[in-house]
C-alpha cells in the first residue's frame, strides 16, 4: 500500500532535517519513501489531509509489562518490596495464558490509540502477547521474565518463542529477561548471558530500581547490581537496563563502556518511592538513555505523553535548572533513543528509508492552541488522546472515532472476558 499525507507539520527528529511545515511524507510498502515540501509524483492508494496536524515517529515504550494491565489499581500505596512481593508475585502466580492474551489486547489498544507503536514487553505467556501483539499490528520486542525458580522452564519458552515470531509478520522480535539480581542468582545472570549469546538475543533487565536492591546486593555479593551484571557477563551482550535511579557514577562508566541502554520510568519511579534517576548524568556520559512506562500496575497508564511530560519537567525541579533535558532531548528519548535501545537502526525517525511507523497528533483541541513550537507542545502539552492516526509497518492500525472492525471487536471480547 502506499499512503500519501500533506499539508502537515513533520517533527522528523533527525537533526539535519529538524522539523518541516506544510510538508508531504511518502508511505510505500513499509518504509518512508520521502519527507519534504515537495510534492511526490505518482499515484498513491491513500490520501490523508494533515492541515493542523503534527507528524511525527511513532512513540517507543522501551520497558513495560503490557499484560499487568490486569492489575492497574490492584495495589497501591505501597513500598515496591512488600508492593512485589506481597500482592504482585501471589497475583500473577494465579494467571492463565487466557487472561495474559487479554491483558495484552488491552494494553496493546491503549498504546496504539495514544500513540506507541513499538514496545519492549518484559512478562509470561509471551507466546499470548505474540498473538495479541499480531492481531492488532503493533511493533514490538518481547522477553520472558526470569527467575531463580523458572530459569530451564523459559529458557525453552523462548526458544519456543523464537520460532513462533520468525513465522510471523516480521513486527515482533525476542529478547531475553533475567529479571533482576534480587530473583536471579549469578549462576542465573551467567546462563541467561550465555543463552542470549548463543540465539544472539538482547538482554532486557532492571537494575537498581531502589536502594533496598543495592544493599541488599552490596551485602550478598560484595558488589553493586551493575558489577555483578557485569562479572556474570551479561554486558558482553547488548543490554538495555529499566530504572537505573541507585547507579553510582562507577556503574554509569560499566555501563558507557558497554554500549548499554538505560529506560526511564519516572511516573513508576515517584509512584513506588524508588527515588529519581540521574537521567542528565547518563546523557552527558553518553549513555543511551530510551524512556518507558513500566507495566500499568505500578503507573497506572501506557501514555508515552504523560510519561514525556513527567521527565520533562521533574530533572528541571530536582536540579532547580530550567534548561536541563530540553523538549527536543525528551522527544528523542521516546523515539530514536527507544528505537536504539531496541536493537533497531531504521526506527525512530521520520526518514527516506526508515521503517513507517508514525502517527499523526491533533493540534486542533484548545489545549494546544496556540502553537507557538510544536516541539514544546508535544512534550508539554500533548494528552495520548491527541493522537488521530497511528501507523505500523505502513498500516494504518488506529484512526480515532474510526476503529477498525478488530480493534473495536477485540475491545468488546476483552471487556466481556474482563468484567
Amino acid at each position: 500500500m502506499s499512503i500519501l499525507i500533506y499539508d502537515v507539520t513533520a517533527v522528523t527528529m533527525c537533526d539535519e532535517l529538524g522539523v518541516i511545515p506544510q510538508a508531504y511524507i511518502a508511505v510505500e510498502g513499509n518504509r518512508i519513501a520521502y519527507v519534504g515540501t515537495q510534492k511526490p509524483p505518482g499515484h498513491f492508494d491513500h490520501v490523508i489531509n494533515g492541515g493542523g496536524m503534527a507528524a511525527m515517529p511513532g512513540l517507543v515504550n522501551a520497558h513495560t509489562h503490557i499484560a499487568m494491565t490486569l492489575l492497574r489499581s490492584y495495589a497501591d500505596d505501597m513500598n515496591l518490596q512488600d508492593w512485589l512481593f506481597q500482592k504482585i508475585f501471589p497475583f500473577e502466580d494465579t494467571l492463565t495464558p487466557e487472561q495474559v492474551y487479554h491483558g495484552s489486547l488491552i494494553g496493546i489498544m491503549e498504546m496504539l490509540a495514544s500513540g506507541t507503536t513499538c514496545f519492549h514487553d518484559m512478562y509470561f505467556f509471551q507466546e499470548e502477547t505474540a498473538r495479541a501483539a499480531e492481531l492488532l499490528g503493533i511493533r514490538g520486542v518481547l522477553n520472558e521474565g526470569i527467575t531463580d525458580a523458572v530459569l530451564d522452564v523459559k529458557l525453552e519458552k523462548t526458544e519456543r518463542l523464537i520460532e513462533q515470531v520468525k513465522n510471523g509478520s516480521g513486527r515482533l522480535r525476542v529478547g531475553i529477561s533475567p529479571h533482576a539480581v534480587y530473583t536471579c542468582k549469578p549462576e542465573t545472570l551467567r546462563r541467561c548471558a550465555a543463552f542470549a549469546k548463543e540465539y544472539g538475543l538482547r538482554l532486557h533487565t532492571h537494575l537498581s530500581e531502589t536502594l533496598t536492591e543495592n544493599e541488599d546486593c552490596q551485602r550478598d555479593y560484595g558488589k553493586s547490581p551493575t558489577q555483578l551484571m557485569e562479572a556474570c557477563g551479561l554486558f558482553s551482550i547488548p543490554l538495555t537496563a529499566a530504572h537505573g535511579v541507585w547507579l553510582s557514577d562507577e556503574d554509569m562508566d560499566i555501563l558507557k563502556k558497554n554500549h548499554a541502554a538505560v529506560v526511564h520510568n519516572p511516573t513508576s519511579n515517584l509512584k513506588l518511592a524508588s527515588g529519581v534517576a540521574e537521567i542528565p548524568k547518563l546523557i552527558e556520559k553518553g549513555i543511551c538513555v530510551a524512556l518507558g512506562t513500566d507495566g500499568a500496575s505500578s503507573n497506572n497508564n501506557l501514555d508515552m505523553f504523560e510519561e514525556m511530560k513527567l521527565c520533562g519537567i521533574l530533572h528541571k525541579g530536582v536540579l532547580r535548572n530550567p534548561t536541563v533535558l530540553p523538549a527536543w532531548e525528551v522527544l528523542k528519548m521516546a523515539t530514536v533513543n527507544g528505537a536504539k535501545a531496541l536493537g533497531y537502526d531504521d526506527l525512530g525517525m521520520l526518514k527516506e528509508g526508515y521503517l513507517a511507523d508514525l502517527i499523526l497528533v491533533d493540534f486542533h483541541s484548545p489545549h494546544l492552541m496556540p502553537n507557538h513550537n510544536t516541539v514544546s507542545n508535544l512534550v508539554y502539552a500533548a494528552r495520548g488522546n491527541d493522537v488521530a492516526y497511528t501507523m505500523v509497518d505502513g498500516q494504518i492500525v488506529y484512526r480515532r472515532g474510526k476503529e477498525s472492525a478488530i480493534y473495536s471487536q477485540q475491545q468488546k471480547t476483552a471487556d466481556d472476558f474482563l468484567i
